[in-house]
């Protein structure tokens, strides 16, 4: 219980409605959170299965056509293209920074 004072000014009733709006905001963050690691997986699966699948075209790129080759080469290159666009999105791949703004490893 807050002094009377403290009561008078309505200062408890404010920290029980700040407490309240923060652990909202904290399961909120971490609903969010949770489904950007499920995203991120998801992301991860479909690009390893894209560049397998090209990676068996590529074995194969003496048997293409001219035609299929540039088609494969182009599908590559975006495939490359979104990895490094998307890339670290998260930040997992980021080594966090020491108050100097060095990474640390």
């Amino acid at each position: 219980m807050g002094t009377p004072l403290l009561d008078l000014l309505g200062v408890t009733r404010l920290e029980r409605r700040l407490d309240r709006r923060i652990d909202r905001l904290e399961r909120q963050m971490a609903t969010a959170k949770e489904q950007l690691q499920t995203l991120t997986g998801k992301v991860d699966d479909l690009v390893a299965d894209v560049r397998a699948a090209l990676e068996k075209l590529a074995a194969e790129r003496d048997n293409l056509n001219p035609d299929a080759q540039a088609a494969l080469d182009a599908l590559t290159a975006k495939v490359d293209a979104f990895d490094s666009e998307v890339g670290d999105a998260d930040g997992s791949d980021t080594p966090p920074r020491d108050e100097d703004g060095d990474p640390q490893f």
